[in-house]
């Protein structure tokens, strides 16, 4: 704009000078302004094609910028395509996964269930042969007792019985009669004691006999004899030593190391359902003791004795969840790998 108006300045000086300037300067004046002229072409030229350069420069670049962005704009469509399929996948297993938690979480309950049932059951049956066994022993020790009040009462009636026949009769124990000549009357008499001790030995040892069996042969501790019972395969002895350790005391020091070899007594004899019970009071009642490891890993090696496979998969997965650092653990890992 400051251009035009130099160059109508210019124009109005001429029309101002054309009327007294010489023609050399009405020539000079026009090729000045001719060369004026020329320079605004050329500068309005070089302006106009820097400016279309420039705009063509700027779209160039604002098309790359615009192509961009779509791509980007592609990418991150296409991105939040594929996280709302994730998120979707990501939700179904998570359902599904949960889904199955909980059927295995119901299944373990239930199995439980049957398992805490059975063994209640088999506590049952174990209560109820202990106390069969109980009176049995009495009865047989009530038998016994009889049978040889029953000697001594024969034998004290056959030694004072008078030699008022020509001969008289000896009883023995063993129920046989001896008949005895007129003539032999002193000797039998000083026999009859003797032989009445003799045939009474063999009563009075049935009479005795759970009481033998039951004498410890070791020396030591109760505990140290069971388990010498126990280490020469005498499972019966050991069993029984054990019991009656465990009746006197049954909240000791030792009360859950003796409920776990009464257990080992009735399994090394096969009798792995009582075995079972024996275990699990170890289990239940001593949780925080050593034993209780072993113990598990056995109630659920006796019930793979028992063909129980699926009760023994469910003690081995308890093993490694609540001992996972124990010896045991890595055993039973083991064991399910072979089921």
């Amino acid at each position: 704009m400051k251009l035009m108006k130099n160059i109508v300045l210019l124009g109005f000086a001429v029309l101002l000078l054309s009327s007294c300037a010489s023609q050399d300067e009405i020539r000079k004046l026009n090729y000045q302004i001719r060369s004026v002229n020329q320079k605004l072409e050329d500068v309005k030229t070089n302006t106009v094609n820097k400016l279309q350069k420039r705009q063509a420069s700027s779209v160039n670049k604002i098309d790359a910028m615009t192509s961009e962005n779509e791509q980007l704009r592609a990418l991150i469509e296409e991105s939040e395509h594929k996280s709302g399929l994730l998120r979707e996948k990501t939700t179904q297993d998570l359902a599904a996964l949960t889904s199955v938690v909980e059927q295995m979480r119901t299944e373990n309950e239930q199995r439980l269930q049957a398992l805490e049932t059975k063994l209640a059951q088999l506590g049952g049956v174990l209560e109820n042969m202990q106390t069969a066994r109980v009176q049995a022993a009495t009865q047989r020790a009530q038998a016994a007792a009889r049978r040889a009040e029953e000697a001594r009462k024969r034998s004290r009636a056959a030694a004072a019985a008078p030699a008022a026949s020509s001969s008289f009769v000896v009883v023995h124990p063993s129920g046989r009669k001896t008949r005895v000549k007129k003539g032999a009357g002193n000797h039998a008499a000083t026999q009859a004691p003797a032989q009445t001790q003799i045939q009474e030995s063999p009563v009075a040892e049935e009479n005795n006999s759970e009481q033998v069996e039951n004498t410890p042969t070791v020396a030591g501790t109760p505990f140290d004899q069971g388990m010498a019972s126990f280490k020469a395969g005498q499972y019966k002895k050991a069993y029984k030593t054990f019991e009656q350790l465990l009746s006197g005391n049954p909240r000791g020091k030792t009360a859950a190391q003796t409920l776990f070899y009464m257990g080992e007594c009735l399994y090394n004899q096969g009798e792995f359902d009582l075995a079972i019970l024996d275990y699990q009071k170890v289990i239940s009642n001593h949780a925080q003791d050593e034993h209780t490891p072993s113990a598990l890993l056995k109630q659920g090696m006796s019930f793979e004795k028992l063909t129980d496979l699926e009760t023994a998969k469910i003690i081995f997965h308890k093993l490694i969840e609540d001992y996972p650092d124990s010896s045991e653990a890595g055993l039973a890992k083991k064991r399910l790998g072979n089921l």
